[in-house]
């Protein structure tokens, strides 16, 4: 596996061993695509087979793609065709054409030699030209060569950053000698009408003939970069229903699946055209099902529970969707303006929403209808608020006023629910309202304002109460918890401040996010706050001890909605890449301390990636390793020392702090020790641990293997007849054991080498661990190829035992086998 990114580096994986293999840093910005080349093998017997992937390529928005070779771990050749940003790369089927697409509007292409060296004289690719993106929309994102069903050659799609998605057909050679052939004749038909037409007389002679040279020459440049042209040619494009994201193909379908920025899916197939018919194209485009249902288009503004916590609301630019809390599928999509706040009325068949646009509009969830719509506001509506009794509903804009609606319940055969407006109550605020909320004791109401204050009023007089002060940016969200004794506001100063609804003091102010604080919602019956912002962080806040519970993370963007339900079960998130999450409250135990330690364990985790960061100037092609240093790595290196210094105390006799099981040998505490590193990790552990430890892990390790070495059976490289011996099993656990020891002997002595070089102590310690290595890896060597000769003999007897195919057969009596192998006519059967 090879992975690029925003580091400009390329680290090639092992996915068995589950380790990184190499990093390679070349590039000098973001890598956008890696692909492998997989050259045709040409051994004799196997044409036309592919080796394993030996070169990787790799294209960066520094406008170069590298040829890398993944054995050598070196760059082989460095593409520079481009002046702009290149952002995909795709390989044909035969792996000899190599096709990119960058922030230009042409596709370029380039021949691909498995057999070249990659030097300037014999380089691995060679450009063959562009071809124009004559309906291309912007830079092109992805590439890729398709082979549909029913056509008998490849396709090239292209999808760039607009709403179209475009194909070329690739010709074979008899097809590009064609098209070479019809443009030469073109050209030459050309040349000599403009010499027809061009009659000049002695004194302009020489000119002409500069002129038609100069042609010529021109002609022979353009031919060597219309290349690509023969190989491509454009087929009619398709457009999308929105701007497209990604793509991929389906090979068994013969369908593309198009992502679309609106969060939808797209299908597309590709099948063929009518080729007798005149003027048709060779590939027809047909729109196959898509996926379009479930989810916003665009950032979703608002969400809410029902009263139930049965069903939840979320409202975006283009539409009112409810879902199903127990299910998560979406039961009713609903067209409606720009929500940015709403809430369900009692009794769950009626919601209220405030738009973008200054409306107010409820909806009748039993239809899926708009029931009514208001004009009540000349700017958007930022916060709604129900009242304590349900019986009405307050409104806050950016129109700096606030205004009062009451329910009318319709009764009987035709249920119904209506809202009017208060006229009286409707009070004009200081400054543009961005948040509102109801005292549960229905005593106040609380407006966030553009003036970084909350002004709290009465809910019966709507006189002044209080003004909360404090803020230095404006207050996003408010929300007062369920004995009104506290307020709690959200600024975008990325703090939290808990007021007293009493005298309106600021109890506490707490560093709530890196970013704004979009959203703060009590959690009913307690002081649990729970707060999201523009961080794409969910956290939880006790506002008793002013403590942080615990930081979710999960939402790729900024969190714009928060719901809670009503009792506290699961909280809903909403954020800007149109996403909802449910987060649901478990039953384990939640304890500070262990928070705290994991946030400590982030911050060195980043730290110590911070630290192992390398930066190598000009772009030059480098190779490194593919691991990282981490706190698992630094914590695993201590903990080694440890074990070191212990032995060595164990050794000389001392006493050891920390207990240990005093009849295990201080070797194989250290060899059992290393056998617990894996392959992720083994390389990071012994590149931080000091010379003098790697030394005495050395010296351990070699004791080890000569221990290993002396035990009985250990020189035959077999077990003797019989039942297995104590000594036969202690050697085959013992043996089992070599793999990680001897990696780690390896990787220690390749990371301090220069110091064992400098070393005379060390010399004879090194030559003492070879030879031990050397014998014991050439025994479980031949021993393997001994096991694997005799499992491929057994394998063999039972297939010509069965055959070729099938089960074994039955066993016969001797009487019923001679009667069966009888001759037949008097012939006699050859034995096998």
């Amino acid at each position: 596996l090879a992975s690029g990114a925003n580091d400009t580096d390329i680290v090639i994986w092992d996915l068995a061993a589950e380790a990184g293999v190499a990093r390679l840093r070349g590039h000098v910005d973001q890598v956008t695509a890696v692909l492998f080349w997989q050259a045709a093998n040409g051994a004799v017997g196997a044409p036309g087979t592919l080796t394993a992937a030996g070169r990787l390529v790799s294209a960066s928005k520094d406008r170069a793609i590298r040829i890398w070779s993944i054995e050598l771990q070196i760059c082989l050749q460095t593409i520079t065709d481009h002046q702009c940003e290149v952002w995909s790369i795709a390989l044909n089927a035969e792996q000899t054409r190599l096709a990119a697409g960058a922030a230009d509007k042409f596709v370029r292409l380039w021949e691909l030699s498995a057999t070249a060296t990659g030097g300037d004289d014999d380089p691995l690719a060679t450009t063959l030209g562009e071809v124009p993106r004559p309906n291309g929309q912007g830079s092109a994102l992805a590439l890729n060569f398709a082979r549909p069903r029913g056509v008998d050659f490849e396709v090239l799609v292209c999808q760039g950053s607009g709403k179209t998605v475009e194909f070329f057909r690739c010709h074979d050679g008899a097809d590009v000698r064609r098209r070479q052939k019809r443009r030469k004749r073109r050209a030459q038909s050309k040349k000599q009408k403009k010499a027809g037409v061009d009659v000049a007389d002695d004194a302009d002679g020489d000119r002409a003939e500069a002129e038609d040279a100069g042609a010529e020459g021109d002609g022979g440049a353009e031919e060597a970069r219309a290349r690509a042209a023969d190989e491509l040619s454009e087929l009619p494009p398709h457009r999308l229903a929105a701007k497209a994201v990604s793509m991929a193909w389906c090979a068994k379908t013969g369908e593309l699946l198009v992502g679309l920025a609106n969060n939808e899916l797209e299908a597309v197939r590709l099948v063929p055209g009518g080729a007798g018919e005149e003027g048709a194209t060779p590939l027809a485009i047909e729109k196959a099902t898509g996926l379009d249902a479930p989810g916003h288009r665009t950032p979703v503004r608002a969400v809410a529970v029902a009263e139930d916590d049965s069903l939840l609301m979320s409202a975006s630019a283009e539409a009112v969707k409810i879902w199903n809390t127990a299910t998560g599928r979406c039961v009713r999509t609903i067209a409606s303006g720009y929500g940015l706040c709403g809430f369900f009325v009692a009794g769950n068949e009626h919601l209220v929403l405030g738009t973008k646009e200054g409306h107010l509009e409820l909806y009748d969830l039993r239809v899926g209808e708009l029931a009514q719509q208001e004009v009540s506001h000349t700017a958007a509506v930022y916060g709604l608020a129900e009242s304590p009794d349900h019986k009405g509903f307050v409104s806050c804009s950016a129109d700096k006023t606030l205004r009062f609606f009451e329910f009318t319940f319709k009764e009987g055969a035709q249920q119904s629910v209506t809202f009017q407006e208060v006229g009286d109550k409707a009070t004009e605020m200081i400054d543009e309202c961005l948040g509102v909320a109801y005292s549960p004791n229905g005593k106040w109401i609380a407006v966030a304002l553009l003036n970084h204050t909350v002004q709290m009023i009465f809910a019966d007089s709507l006189k002044f109460y209080l003004s909360l002060y404090g803020h230095r940016l404006p207050v996003m969200a408010l929300d007062v918890t369920s004995d009104s004794q506290l307020v709690a506001s959200g600024s975008a100063d990325k703090n939290v401040k808990l007021w007293s609804t009493t005298f309106g003091n600021c109890h506490k102010s707490l560093r709530a996010h890196d970013d704004s604080v979009m959203q703060v919602r009590f959690l009913p019956g307690t002081h649990y706050l729970a707060t999201a912002g523009r961080d794409r962080e969910l956290k939880l806040w006790d506002c008793d001890s002013y403590e942080l519970i615990t930081a979710l993370k999960g939402h790729a963007s900024e969190i714009l909605a928060l719901a809670v339900s009503q009792d506290a079960a699961f909280l809903v998130t909403a954020s800007g890449d149109r996403q909802i999450r449910f987060w649901r409250r478990s039953q384990e135990q939640l304890f500070l301390s262990e928070e705290r330690a994991k946030e400590l364990e982030d911050r060195f985790e980043q730290e110590a990636e911070r630290e192992d960061l390398q930066d190598a100037g000009g772009g030059e092609a480098v190779t490194l390793r593919a691991s990282r240093r981490t706190i698992e790595s630094v914590r695993s290196t201590e903990r080694l020392m440890e074990i070191l210094d212990e032995a060595a105390a164990m050794e000389r006799g001392e006493s050891v702090t920390i207990a240990v099981d005093a009849s295990q040998n201080p070797c194989m505490r250290v060899v059992t020790y290393v056998n617990t590193l894996n392959a992720s990790n083994i390389y990071e552990v012994l590149l931080a641990l000091p010379f003098a430890h790697a030394l005495r892990l050395l010296g351990y390790i070699c004791r080890f293997l000569e221990a290993v070495a002396s035990l009985p059976g250990s020189k035959d490289g077999g077990f003797s007849n019989g039942a297995k011996s104590a000594a036969d099993t202690r050697l085959l656990s013992a043996a089992m054991t070599l793999e990680t020891p001897c990696q780690a002997a390896l990787i220690a002595a390749y990371v301090h080498h220069h110091q064992l070089a400098a070393t005379p102590s060390a010399r004879a310690l090194v030559m003492r661990l070879r030879a031990q290595m050397r014998t014991l890896l050439q025994e479980q060597k031949d021993r393997i190829g001994l096991s694997i000769a005799g499992v491929g003999h057994i394998q063999r007897l039972l297939r010509r035992n069965s055959g070729g195919m099938g089960p074994p057969p039955v066993p016969v009596k001797p009487a019923a086998k001679a009667k069966a192998a009888a001759p037949v006519g008097g012939k006699k059967r050859k034995k096998a």
